[in-house]
């Protein structure tokens, strides 16, 4: 029985989300543009773009598998797709190898794709762009190295621009929009189409005449022609040779991730859920939130279904066996739980973006989450009392030490070590062992001499820097942005003019600057208390601070600081009290709250003391 056939794009495209889709076993489109372009040029250059794989599926099995759409207008980090909607008298045809080139070739040709602008803050958004290729553009016109060869890796002009934003043509660039191809299917209307385009371009010369001739004609060959697509189509209905030559054809290269592979046998054993529903709706929901956009993948979300139930969570496909797949279905409702419990704490820290530099740290804490809920229903989860705050402090201090670098599993597994221990005896989150243990192993988690130097040296656009302000500012919710940052000697006083002046040693000039952009010189102000700040001279703001203000900011409470020409001196001396917080921040989180009692830190005292020596 003949496998292999060959089929013309016309011919193939036209069946995609009509008979031809994808199983629940492929993954998300993940290709860029620019790999886009190159297929089309490799298709322009009559490269071979490798046999695609089709498993022919019969009515009888469609309620077996979960089946999506192909995407034609792509939006760039998505990761979804919709369900397919299957006419149940005739087969359909999944696609086991190929989704990627084949939903390509869709954008390209009938869609779009959506990129970010590249913009921050209110400017931020998407741009909708759309395949186009200059038909002016010859392939041939490039120097030829020593050998004869072309040097460029693209023969053909072919790149994605806005949709709304089209550029002009003149007589070097004719840009013309792919999908128009799809529309011309004979001879008789490209010839139509050539003769218009030149009606429409009058100044062309020549050459250029040509160019659009061969190229609009290569394009049409291609598309209308030629049996540039060649594919192997499976009839059998066994699952097990179907995953088979799944795994077969994308384990030899970097087409699929491991997790890929892995998902394909979680999603061919797990009964209650829908393994890549349910997989895309939790990574979408945590990258959101903790605006992370490309972390929290398949392979994250599988190691936390291992690591949450003592299970080996080295990512290795000896780990997925049938019994472990089960154990992460019937406890998944809990897994997910936990992590959505911490990714909102990691939020309500803001502890997200830059700032969250180590994603491990969201899987320790929603491990916590899960163990010392265990037994309880999932609607009356909680973060024990006391709780946010203990983890608030240690987990931004595993971020800032770096806990979580290097051998980050060796650190994770002694980490469930230390909390399942905890948790025989005592349901609050183990501050002083973690932070002991972690030291002891070589994980050093104190404020030191060293430490405090890197602390308060800090850039403020460093990605650390708000980790530094979240532990010398222990605010419990960082979500209402009701603050900012402020620097305490603003820097126009530390301009150079200004410091000559105050008699400040040229060498030494860019040394002051310097420490003016670092977090010793920065503050946490309310809205009304920034604007209260730059309302007054510095020297008015400074005298009519009170001791409960330089308590909570770990200011120095000498006013002759604040001059410019002592600057460094008020370094040294914020930089001492700074210190004297830090070394009491994981001891005060350590300690455990009586009946009826709340735990809170006596840091303000801890600063007085500070400021009065």
């Amino acid at each position: 029985m003949q496998k292999y056939f060959g089929a013309r794009i016309c011919e193939l495209l036209p069946r995609i989300n009509t008979d031809i889709f994808i199983p629940s076993i492929q993954r998300p489109y993940v290709w860029e543009p620019e790999q886009i372009v190159k297929l089309f040029d490799s298709l322009m250059r009559g490269y071979p773009i490798n046999t695609f794989m089709l498993w022919e599926l019969t009515p009888d099995h469609f309620g077996d598998w979960d089946i999506y759409r192909f995407v034609n207008n792509f939006k760039h980090g998505d990761i979804h797709n919709d369900p397919a909607v299957l006419p149940p008298e005739k087969a359909a045809t999944l696609v086991l190898d190929g989704q990627q080139r084949l939903t390509s070739l869709l954008i390209g040709l009938k869609g779009s794709y959506t990129v970010r602008n590249g913009a921050r803050g209110k400017g931020a958004g998407w741009i909708n762009k759309i395949l186009l290729m200059n038909l002016l553009d010859s392939p041939d016109d490039d120097e030829e190295d020593t050998d004869g060869l072309k040097v460029r890796e693209l023969y053909y002009s072919f790149k994605f621009v806005a949709s709304d934003r089209l550029p002009k043509n003149d007589t070097t660039a004719l840009w013309f929009p792919v999908s128009k191809i799809i529309q011309i299917t004979d001879r008789d209307q490209l010839a139509a189409a050539i003769d218009r385009l030149l009606l429409l371009n009058p100044d062309l010369d020549g050459n250029r005449q040509t160019n659009l001739r061969k190229n609009l004609h290569r394009l049409w060959q291609v598309v209308h022609e030629e049996q540039t697509l060649a594919y192997y189509l499976e009839r059998e209905q066994s699952y097990d040779k179907v995953l088979d030559i799944f795994i077969r054809a994308n384990d030899g290269g970097t087409k699929l991730s491991k997790s890929d592979l892995l998902m394909s046998m979680i999603t061919l054993r797990w009964d209650q859920f829908n393994a890549r529903s349910e997989t895309e709706s939790i990574t979408y929901a945590m990258r959101k939130k903790l605006d992370q956009e490309n972390a929290f993948d398949r392979d994250y979300l599988l190691r936390s279904g291992l690591f949450f139930n003592d299970l080996d969570f080295a990512f290795q496909l000896r780990n997925f066996t049938p019994r472990n797949i089960a154990i992460i279905e019937n406890t998944w409702q809990r897994v997910k739980r936990a992590l959505l419990m911490a990714t909102d704490l990691f939020a309500q820290f803001g502890i997200k973006g830059g700032a969250l530099t180590g994603v491990n740290a969201v899987m320790l804490i929603a491990c916590y989450l899960y163990k010392v809920n265990a037994g309880r229903p999932e609607a009356d989860w909680t973060v024990p009392d006391g709780d946010e705050r203990r983890i608030r402090r240690w987990i931004t201090s595993v971020l800032f030490h770096g806990v979580l670098s290097g051998a980050a599993n060796v650190t994770m597994e002694f980490y469930r070590r230390c909390l399942n221990e905890h948790l025989k005896l005592q349901a609050y989150f183990p501050v002083e062992e973690l932070s002991t243990r972690m030291t002891t192993r070589g994980r050093d988690m104190t404020y030191d001499e060293t430490a405090v130097g890197r602390f308060v040296a800090q850039e403020m656009k460093h990605r650390v820097a708000p980790l530094c302000l979240n532990l010398l500012y222990d605010r419990e919710d960082w979500s209402i942005k009701d603050w900012q940052v402020v620097q305490v000697i603003p820097s126009f006083r530390l301009l150079e003019d200004r410091l000559r002046l105050q008699g400040v040693q040229p060498e030494e000039i860019g040394v002051y600057q310097s420490w003016g952009a670092r977090l010793a010189n920065q503050m946490i102000l309310t809205d009304d208390e920034a604007r209260d700040y730059y309302s007054m001279d510095l020297e008015d703001w400074v005298a009519t601070r009170t001791a409960e203000f330089w308590q909570k900011h770990c200011l120095p409470n000498d006013p002759a600081l604040y001059e410019e020409f002592n600057f460094l001196e008020f370094v040294q001396a914020r930089k001492r009290l700074i210190a004297q917080r830090l070394d009491v921040v994981l001891k005060d989180s350590a300690r455990v709250p009586e009946a009826g009692e709340t735990i809170r830190a006596d840091l303000a005292e801890a600063a007085l003391l500070g400021a009065d020596a």
